[in-house]
Order: structure tokens, then C-alpha cells, then sequence
């Protein structure tokens, strides 16, 4: 399955699809989820849903389709370009952005351009000692003017997003929008796999890939209003915090196992699934990790406001929102098979 895993994730996690723009993303999952067998239904702001019949139970798979990124908030007279942050509260990590390369999705296609501060030849000894505020950064992409741009097809709101492909380094995997491509990935695995087991031998699963999670789970709370589950499970990477620099806190290291959420910084998940999970997975010889987040949400909070129990698994990964998340396929694949595990036990 590794290779397969590998693939797949490769696939979604180099498709562009910022929040308000997951069609690509979208159509790639309704592909898959077509050539399974289901029949899809898709709102009007994009969430995807399909459901897979069964007997007994009636579970939720919940990821999202959404990625991190920027719009372009300003277009000066020389033909650079200012942006600001396309998810809610607040700003990205100044640090990661001078040298990266984005792709600026215009209606014609993906134009390329890259980060830009001050280098040290100009910024002098002093300048290039301090972290640049978010106005001295800025995008270049080749142009000379305002004019120049707008042939380009690039306007204010276009989206940026990061460049990068995926890539194995050792025994992880590096690239960008694992948050939640490697949610998708998950999903569409375990509908393969359910769709081959018996209906006598299932629950029935709902499948929902959303949109506009990044900006506050919007796209989950249209779709919860109208669930009527026995519980939700979403599908999401867990913060890792095992390597240098970090104090933790979280104590989530790659290669141990998914995670299992017990809190974030907006609600608390459901202790019965929470217990089903665990058990499952020492039934099963499923190595599990538990967390507490306070930096960290998901669309199990908007089924949660809707009244359903809720709870997270996540894939351990490291430098979430960047270009270089990192994770091992180890664990996407001991993730699978716990919610399979569960999914079966729980019928």
C-alpha cells in the first residue's frame, strides 16, 4: 500500500487549491470517489459528499480540500506585488517566507514568481541581523509595471500558493498542503477498501471532503447542519514537536503512530470515541499517540456546534503550513487501518 499511499498523496498535495479555490482538488476527489462506484453530491460553495451504504451504524469521514496561501493584496507601478494571508487570525510565519517560490493562479494558468526581502548587500550589517516586517516582504515576478501585471492575468485577490513537489528524503516524505491532502488521501484509501467489504459487514460511511476549512471550518458548518451521523471522524495531520528548537509540549513524534486529539484550542473531542479508538487499536496492535493542542483546530468543531460526537486522527507532521510538512507513509498507513479497524468493530 506504501506505494500506492506515496502516489496518491503525491498527486493532491501538488494539485493547487487555496481557500475559495478547491475545484482542482475537488474534481480529483469526485474522480476517484466515481470510478469506486458512488454517487456524489456537491453543495454550492463546493463541499463534496458521497455515502457508502452499510447496516448498523452511520459514521462521518471528514477532511479538507484546502491549503494554506496568500492573495494579492497590492499591485505597485514597477510591477511587484504585495499579499496578504488567505486563512483567519492571523499572520503566516515571516521566517518561512523570503526565497520561497509560489505560483500565482491566474484564469489562464499558473504564473510563477518568488518571496523577496532585502538581501544583505543592500539591507547593510544592521538590516540583515533582524527579522523583516510583513510589508518589507514582497513578491517578484519578473515584471516592470502595474500594467505588465494585469497581462499577466494577475489582479488584487488573485491566490498565491507554494511551489513545491513532493519529495522522499530519507524515510519521510516533504511537501507542501499535507494539511489535509493527506486527510483526502486517507479517505479515499479507506472507501476503496470499504467498498470491497461486504454491505452485512460495514456501517454505513459518509464521506465529506470540505472546503474553506483554513478560514474557520466554513464549509464543514454547512455540511454538519444536515448530517445525521452516529459520530464524525476527521481525517487531519497532528502537530509533531520532535524535533530541534521545540519544547514538547505536545510530545508527537513521526513514525509512533496517528493521533489521537483529545482537545484543541476550540473544542473537546468526544471521550466515548475517543475510548472506542484507543481500544481499537490495542486490539488491533495499532501504535496510537494522544495530544492536547492549543494552537490547532479542525472541522470537528462545527460537528460538535451541530450536536454530533466528534473525534480527530491525526497523521504526525512536522512544519505544518509550509512548503516543506513532513511526514512518514508509516503512519498514513497506521492511520488507515485504525479507522478501518474501528470502522468494522464498531458496525
Amino acid at each position: 500500500m506504501k506505494d500506492r499511499v506515496f502516489q496518491l498523496l503525491k498527486d493532491l498535495s501538488e494539485t493547487p487549491g487555496p481557500v475559495g479555490r478547491e475545484e482542482s482538488v475537488q474534481g480529483k476527489v469526485e474522480e476517484h470517489f466515481k470510478r469506486i462506484g458512488f454517487t456524489l453530491q456537491q453543495d454550492q460553495i463546493g463541499n463534496l459528499v458521497a455515502t457508502l451504504e452499510g447496516t448498523g451504524s452511520h459514521y462521518a469521514l471528514i477532511s479538507h480540500a484546502d491549503e494554506v496561501g496568500f492573495l494579492v493584496s497590492n499591485i505597485d507601478s514597477s510591477g511587484f506585488l504585495q499579499v496578504k494571508w488567505n486563512t483567519t487570525g492571523h499572520l503566516p510565519d515571516l521566517r518561512l517566507l523570503p526565497g520561497q517560490r509560489v505560483s500565482i493562479m491566474t484564469q489562464e494558468g499558473l504564473v510563477p514568481g518568488t518571496f523577496c526581502v532585502k538581501t544583505a548587500h543592500i539591507a547593510g550589517a544592521e538590516g540583515k541581523k533582524k527579522l523583516p516586517s510583513y510589508e518589507e516582504v514582497f513578491l517578484d515576478v519578473g515584471a516592470t509595471s502595474k500594467e505588465e501585471i494585469h497581462e499577466m492575468g494577475i489582479h488584487v485577490g488573485t491566490p498565491v500558493i507554494y511551489d513545491t513537489t513532493l519529495t522522499k528524503v530519507g524515510k519521510n516524505v516533504v511537501g507542501k498542503s499535507f494539511d489535509d491532502r493527506v486527510g483526502l488521501t486517507m479517505m479515499i484509501l479507506i472507501a476503496e477498501e470499504l467498498s470491497k467489504t461486504g454491505k452485512s459487514k460495514r456501517p454505513t460511511v459518509t464521506f465529506v471532503s470540505t472546503v474553506m476549512e483554513e478560514l474557520g471550518a466554513k464549509g464543514a458548518a454547512a455540511v454538519a447542519k444536515n448530517l445525521e451521523v452516529d459520530g464524525a471522524i476527521i481525517l487531519e495531520v497532528g502537530l509533531a514537536d520532535d524535533y530541534p528548537g521545540t519544547s514538547g509540549e505536545a510530545g508527537v513524534s513521526l513514525g509512533k503512530g496517528p493521533v489521537i486529539v483529545i482537545k484543541d484550542s476550540q473544542v473537546h473531542y468526544s471521550h466515548r470515541l475517543n475510548m472506542q479508538l484507543v481500544d481499537t487499536a490495542e486490539k488491533a496492535g495499532i501504535p496510537v499517540q494522544r495530544a492536547v493542542y492549543h494552537n490547532y483546530a479542525t472541522d470537528g468543531s462545527q460537528m460538535i456546534l451541530q450536536g454530533h460526537l466528534a473525534a480527530t486522527i491525526g497523521v504526525p507532521c512536522r512544519y505544518s503550513h509550509s512548503s516543506f510538512e513532513t511526514l512518514t507513509l508509516e503512519d498514513v498507513e497506521s492511520a488507515i487501518r485504525l479507522v478501518l479497524s474501528f470502522l468494522v468493530d464498531s458496525k
